[in-house]
């Protein structure tokens, strides 16, 4: 309502100049809203995303601001967190007493807490690095500050305090986070460390198949001990297992051309040929995956078929556009069963997920496929597919692609055995994809 009325105040001022000091008394009788009336605006229009993210800038300027806190809390109640919106009051509430806000000891953890529950690690972050002042030797609020700082791949930093949590107390979770920061920081002796720790600690099945997996990754991670600086490619074979097919490669904002997708499919059915592996069916799990599933097959002259059940007599590559297509039925897909291989154009690098794709075009945010973002009449969706299969065609022979392809092949053919495509052998299941990526270092050389 303040922006409208200001607009009117310009629309009805015919004068052609204004002079200085005309200009100042202007802007002082206009004054704009403040950050947390901007905020308490957003609010009330349901704009709750958007109001979340001002209130998190204003926040972390003032770790104790009362009034932050407090509309913070009303989102929550708002968009349903109802235990978090306890927390928050109860903070809200010690916060008017005279005592330095510092000293609310049990109720700026509770907020830290239900931050990490809520994956605002900043926030987390910032809520208990001041508690830690407070309480240093604290095992529950180094644990909590060190996993938002893993969050946040600070993994140097969340070390210290995972260390101090460790040292206080042995836990599985600890002593495995550890692991995962140190291997993330290429400190190979340390990680091994950590992970003879973490043996005996192992009791569920969930954790021992954990312990496993620790112990792969750090193979993996020996096997490229010799590189200076490793970059996506190497990170996805280290911590997953899995092959990224165009590191380095960027897709655009908004929606995807036609290109993207066929050269893409090029190099996947280059690499599948070098790899010697032999496909007899491809599948399509969602529909806006058909039209790329559907020219895949044609380009390697094999059937097609959308996706009927976990059992599949014949080997199949199920095609996926982006990883969240297979979220619902994604328990079937965590078997690595050798009759079926996982493909994705795109994989998110920050959003976590139950189970990683085998093979993985490129790191996106998120992708709109050539044929989304509107309905398409059964004739325009079958033309666009003919034009697709025809880039595809004609790049068959492109050199950059070749290249591309053959830089994927030379790269993967000797660590076959610590891939999990078609190796079910060596892996009888997916990881999960803990989104962990560490951020890449840049070669000084280049």
């Amino acid at each position: 309502m303040e922006e409208s009325e200001n607009q009117e105040q310009d629309l009805l001022d015919f004068s052609p100049v204004k002079d200085g000091a005309q200009a100042a008394a202007v802007s002082a009788a206009t004054p704009s809203a403040s950050p947390i009336a901007e905020a308490s605006t957003l609010l009330q229009e349901g704009q709750y995303e958007k109001c979340r993210d001002r209130l998190t800038e204003i926040w972390l300027q003032a770790p104790y601001d009362r009034a932050v806190i407090e509309l913070y809390c009303e989102l929550l109640k708002e968009i349903g967190e109802v235990e978090s919106a306890k927390r928050f009051a109860n903070l809200v509430a010690k916060l008017k007493e005279p005592t330095p806000p510092y000293k609310h000891h049990q109720e700026l953890f509770e907020v830290g807490y239900a931050l990490v529950d809520l994956r605002q690690y900043k926030l987390a972050a910032m809520l208990l690095s001041e508690l830690i002042k407070e309480l240093p030797e604290d095992p529950l609020i180094n644990y909590e500050l060190g996993f938002s700082l893993m969050c946040l791949k600070q993994f140097g930093k969340a070390v210290t305090h995972f260390e101090k949590f460790k040292n206080a107390r042995d836990d599985f979770d600890v002593v495995l986070n550890l692991c995962v920061c140190y291997t993330l920081l290429r400190n190979e002796e340390a990680a091994a460390h950590t992970l003879n720790s973490l043996k005996p600690l192992a009791e569920s099945e969930e954790e021992k198949l954990e312990f496993s997996h620790r112990q792969t990754v750090l193979k993996r991670l020996s096997r490229l001990s010799h590189k200076k600086i490793l970059n996506e490619r190497d990170w996805f074979f280290i911590l997953y297992g899995s092959i990224l097919l165009r590191p380095g490669k960027s897709l655009p904002e908004g929606k995807l051309e036609l290109k993207h997708v066929a050269s893409t499919l090029v190099i996947l059915k280059g690499l599948l040929s070098g790899l010697a592996v032999q496909e007899e069916g491809i599948e399509y799990y969602s529909l806006r995956s058909k039209p790329m599933a559907s020219v895949f097959s044609e380009l390697c002259e094999l059937p097609v078929d959308s996706y009927r059940g976990p059992d599949r007599p014949d080997k199949c590559l199920l095609m996926m556009s982006w990883t969240t297509d297979i979220l619902g039925p994604h328990q079937v897909f965590i078997n690595n069963n050798e009759q079926r291989g996982l493909f994705a154009l795109a994989i998110s690098p920050t959003e976590p997920l139950p189970v990683i794709p085998d093979i993985i075009g490129y790191t996106a945010n998120d992708i709109l496929m050539p044929w989304e973002g509107r309905e398409h009449s059964p004739r325009e969706l079958e033309a666009q597919m003919k034009a697709l299969l025809e880039k595809a065609q004609n790049l068959e022979a492109d050199p950059d692609l070749l290249r591309e392809t053959q830089d994927a092949l030379d790269y993967y053919l000797d660590k076959l055995d610590l891939l999990v495509f078609a190796n079910s052998p060596g892996f009888a299941n997916r990881p999960e994809y803990t989104a962990e990526l560490p951020a890449l270092e840049k070669d000084p050389e280049k």
